[in-house]
């Protein structure tokens, strides 16, 4: 125990009593005794396939149910629990390191779940077993080999709890040190946001059979085991994301690397769902649209934005890479991404461009219409920043949003309305548009407003920089 994490240390103590130790597995029996009163067959092997098989869905459905509803809110509740007891600034001065704090936290908060995990996890597998052997039912059903589909449901299980309970921390610190105070809200929402996703994610798979097969850049992959890899990938980044966030929290030196590594990854897994050079645009309009993220969770620091000016003034990009935010990052990235897929487009000729757009929901992107989007989320980003600046920094994502539904929805409609089409380029980008034809408006009117947001965000910075920093030193 000595060489034990403390934190996982500390939460085995507080969470497992004898007393909750002995209560899940009677809460469990007690299930099964439910589902036997319905479905247990006097005579048949092992009470009968219609036993075994709800005693399978018992633990595979109760595995994901208590990491949902009870894992997820024990894990955005860690630090919120923390910081409301005031402990959590004297865990961050402790000598425990980055990693070791934050699986800690993700197993350590959550123990008691993943022991009743474990034990439905068993439950299912022995009834699988007990139902292939007896009756066969595994085969029947499922069409695949009993150990093909231990192992997806092993693999699958674990890797979804691992993914929602880092995602739903991760959710849960990052709206606490928006604010640096933490509320049972923030618990809340965190655990929708994950239980919405999670279920976006069964219903994608719910109408896939054992056998059902799925195209991948063109690989014909089994549907589950994609599923599963897909699911152990996205796990495996929710933790990586929550390692950084817990650097930040004990004041580590970060590089702004690996959000831009994470979003070019999933635009790249979603642009292998696509044909032809469809597929490098969605990996652009995916990389594109991460940018968002950072850019509505960071709070601007006129430390760190006074040292990337400075470094970038004296050509020094190692430090000025260091001090960049996040999305500033990105959104270079994304320029990378969209001039590739606009070389892509602008090579392609017309039949290979058509078959590999038509599969984007049936939008005819064209060279000269994502470089206007690029523009356009550039302006977005700017007014973000020029709202963060203000004096009413809390309320700047509000602010922002009330902006961005008069600039994309109000204004257009009314044009729409009104019979202005001409004028919509000013607002939102149009299709088939050439990139090279420069005077055409869809491609002027966002530069321009570009120019305008820089000259807004200069103006607002030099306020907040003279206010923030020059004004306590005097």
């Amino acid at each position: 125990m000595s060489t034990m994490n403390p934190e996982l240390r500390r939460y085995l103590w507080l969470e497992l009593s004898p007393a909750r130790l002995i209560a899940m597995p009677l809460v469990i029996g007690a299930l099964m005794l439910l589902v036997g009163a319905w479905a247990f067959q006097a005579g048949q092997p092992m009470g009968g396939a219609d036993l075994l098989e709800g005693f399978t869905a018992l633990g595979s459905t109760g595995f994901a149910l208590l990491v949902l509803f009870w894992g997820a809110r024990l894990s955005a509740n860690a630090v919120i629990r923390e910081i409301a007891d005031r402990t959590w600034d004297q865990q961050r001065l402790s000598s425990t390191g980055a990693w070791a704090m934050t699986w800690g936290k993700l197993i350590g908060s959550t123990i008691f779940v993943w022991y009743g995990c474990l034990l439905l996890l068993v439950l299912a597998c022995v009834s699988m077993i007990l139902w292939q052997v007896f009756h066969g039912g595994v085969g029947l059903m499922f069409h695949a080999p009993l150990w093909v589909v231990l192992a997806q449901m092993i693999l699958g299980l674990l890797a979804f709890a691992v993914l929602v309970l880092a995602s739903v921390m991760l959710i849960a610190m990052t709206a606490v040190a928006r604010r640096e105070t933490g509320r049972q809200l923030d618990v809340s929402i965190a655990q929708i946001v994950v239980i919405l996703a999670a279920l976006m994610l069964f219903s994608s798979f719910s109408d896939r059979s054992q056998d059902a097969r799925i195209l991948w850049y063109g690989l014909d992959l089994d549907a589950m085991w994609f599923a599963v890899a897909s699911v152990a990938a996205f796990a495996a980044w929710a933790v990586v994301g929550l390692w950084r966030r817990m650097r930040v929290e004990l004041q580590v030196r970060n590089w702004p690397v690996l959000w831009p590594v994470f979003a070019v990854f999933t635009g790249i897994w979603c642009a292998g769902f696509v044909d032809g050079v469809g597929s490098v645009v969605i990996a652009a309009v995916v990389v594109l649209l991460a940018g968002y993220v950072p850019a509505v969770l960071e709070q601007p620091d006129p430390v760190r934005l006074r040292r990337l000016l400075a470094a970038m003034r004296q050509r020094d990009m190692g430090t000025a890479l260091r001090f960049m935010p996040l999305w500033l990052v990105n959104h270079v990235v994304a320029l990378v991404a969209v001039l590739i897929a606009s070389a892509a487009l602008l090579s392609a000729d017309g039949n290979t461009a058509g078959q590999g757009i038509e599969r984007i929901d049936g939008l005819a992107f064209a060279a000269g219409t994502l470089f206007a989007f690029y523009l356009f989320v550039t302006r977005d980003l700017l007014l973000l920043v020029f709202a963060a600046l203000g004096k009413g920094g809390r309320r700047a994502f509000a602010t922002w949003l009330l902006w961005m539904a008069v600039l994309y929805g109000l204004v257009p409609m009314i044009l729409a309305a009104t019979g202005l089409y001409a004028s919509l380029p000013v607002f939102v980008p149009v299709w088939n548009i050439s990139l090279i034809d420069f005077a055409v408006p869809p491609v002027v009117w966002p530069l321009l407003e570009v120019a305008a947001a820089l000259i807004l965000v200069r103006w607002r910075w030099r306020r907040f920089a003279t206010a923030r920093l020059d004004a306590p030193a005097r």
